[in-house]
């Protein structure tokens, strides 16, 4: 017998196995093919859209689709979920009524059960984005946008990267600098900036700022604890201060350079106020934290801590105020609530007004809302109480009012739609009434200076009209008519920032933790013109 390796024709060798296979094969059982896995299916009925764009001509709109004339009976067309009413439908197009209310957002040709997808309709209306605004944003949340003498914008929140002009020689870290346009300024001296997150910004009369948040050191200095200063140019403040030197041999062991604003906390620091030149400082928190340089070395410092709960008033140096949510003849702190702050706002006597989850606070019941007196003691002069967490409240300086919004049903026992205006002294306005909302709750309300209200949230709609998580109300509650054309929002505001451009239109900057406005893709930041 010959070895394969022998063999001089491998063709012919080649056809020995094929041959070889096929017999195999043929003698195997034959075996039943699988069920068709597509039987069953809906026939395709040949519908489609030919145009990512539809032709408005005043109250009625036209779209470029085919297949529609055997099913013209049966098709429906809704534009951002709202049903339009279709007046013809040709070989190659279909028009229909535009409907009220309408907002931006997708179209969808319904036959029967199937759906085929169309182009985003853009709705014009009162509200529009302000195009001339920088769109580059930030990647990741801005907590807060505070306004300049100049007309610039300090920026503070989360993100690393803004305008995409972060660099290893020029980071960005918590805190940029814009002009009004939200166009990156490199002019900042921050440095490194912070090595965690910046929640909250304040400026004082000396030009310098206040900072809080989560952060331990900042430009890589460290021994920071969540709150520190900085000059007007953005560099921390700081000074040379003696410490112990344990290296007799190496003189300049015997200095170092630290922050100059001596005081903090250990935690988050969520709001800062200046009132009084004193520094209020509401967050989650235990602890207040003083350095002791005289006790420590270059490497090794010495922090003394204070118990005290969620707020703090400090000097413009650092210095506890013992006297302020502090029990300063037992020298223990008042007791804390039994759930979180969400929010916080100061009222221009000083005294400090806090909403969250919770419904005790030092003792007192708080349900989901209170106000502190100058003191830090809850204020029991102030009535106020809801039936579930307060998420946001805004203070509205024309008014002297504030905006709150949350999950709750009931204010002061009044039935309500988690949205609500109150007084100073925590009384219904009654001039507010918010409308059914379903899909979810608002996060975020603030009144503009023309009366106007933002509202931001998780709902779908309200009193029945498609609102995507964003609306702008009247001063009564009502919706504001034209001003809701915008189409889906997704994401959580932190802040807003009005002012009124060269046409005289007022214009609001809105930050936060944003990814989409207006069905379209936005970096945490966006400023909208509201026409007349």
């Amino acid at each position: 017998m010959k070895r394969f390796k022998d063999i001089k024709h491998p063709v012919h060798f080649l056809f020995v196995l094929m041959f070889a296979a096929v017999g195999f094969t043929a003698c195997k059982k034959t075996e039943p093919l699988p069920q068709d896995p597509y039987a069953g299916g809906k026939e395709a009925l040949g519908i489609r859209f030919l145009t990512t764009a539809a032709v408005i001509d005043g109250n009625s709109m036209t779209f470029s689709a085919t297949g529609l004339v055997p099913y013209k009976d049966k098709v429906h067309l809704l534009i951002n979920n709202v049903e339009a009413t279709i007046t013809a439908v040709t070989a190659n197009s279909v028009t229909v009524t535009v409907p009220n209310n309408l907002s931006s957002g997708p179209a969808v040709i319904i036959v029967d059960d199937q759906i085929f997808f169309g182009p985003m309709v853009n709705i014009a209306g009162k509200t529009e984005v302000d195009a001339t605004f920088s769109s580059l944003g930030a990647n990741n949340t801005i907590s807060q946008v505070l306004p300049l003498p100049n007309g610039n914008l300090m920026m503070v929140g989360s993100f690393s990267n803004y305008a995409q002009a972060a660099s290893e020689k020029q980071p960005i870290n918590g805190i940029v600098l814009t002009n009004q346009n939200g166009t990156y300024l490199s002019t900042l001296s921050a440095g490194k900036g912070a090595n965690g997150s910046i929640t909250s910004i304040a400026r004082l009369s000396s030009g310098q700022f206040m900072i809080g948040g989560w952060l331990s050191s900042f430009n890589d200095r460290k021994g920071i604890s969540g709150v520190t200063r900085l000059n007007a140019n953005g560099s921390l403040d700081t000074t040379r201060v003696e410490v112990v030197n344990l290296t007799p041999l190496i003189p300049n062991n015997s200095y170092d350079t630290v922050a100059r604003f001596n005081g903090g906390i250990s935690g988050i620091a969520s709001k800062l106020f200046i009132h009084n030149d004193q520094i209020i400082v509401q967050g989650n928190f235990n602890n207040y934290a003083e350095h002791f340089y005289e006790r420590s070395t270059r490497d090794r410092k010495v922090v003394g801590y204070t118990k005290i709960n969620n707020v703090l008033r400090m000097s413009l140096e650092g210095k506890m105020d013992s006297t302020y949510n502090f029990d300063k003849v037992a020298g223990t702190p008042l007791e804390a609530g039994n759930g979180s702050v969400y929010d916080a706002a100061i009222q221009p006597d000083g005294k400090l007004m806090m909403v969250g989850s919770f419904t005790r606070y030092q003792a007192q019941t708080a349900n989901y809302i209170l106000r502190l007196d100058n003191n830090g003691r809850v204020d029991l002069s102030f009535t106020a109480a809801a039936n579930g967490p307060v998420h946001s409240v805004r203070y509205n300086a024309t008014s002297g009012k504030y905006m709150l919004a949350g999950a709750f049903t009931t204010y002061n026992g009044v039935p309500v739609n988690g949205l609500v205006r109150i007084n100073a002294d925590g009384s219904l306005d009654p001039s507010f009434t918010a409308q059914n909302m379903v899909g979810g709750f608002p996060t975020f309300a603030a009144q503009l200076s023309g009366g106007k209200i933002i509202v931001s949230g998780s709902f779908t709609s309200y009193n029945n009209i498609i609102r995507q998580g964003f609306m702008i109300l009247n001063s009564d509650g009502t919706l504001a008519e034209g001003y809701n054309n915008t189409g889906r929002f997704v994401g959580s505001i932190s802040d807003i920032y009005e002012r009124t451009n060269s046409l005289g239109y007022p214009t609001v900057i809105i930050a936060g933790f944003i990814s989409t406005f207006d069905a379209r893709p936005v970096n945490n930041i966006v400023r909208i013109v509201l026409k007349p």
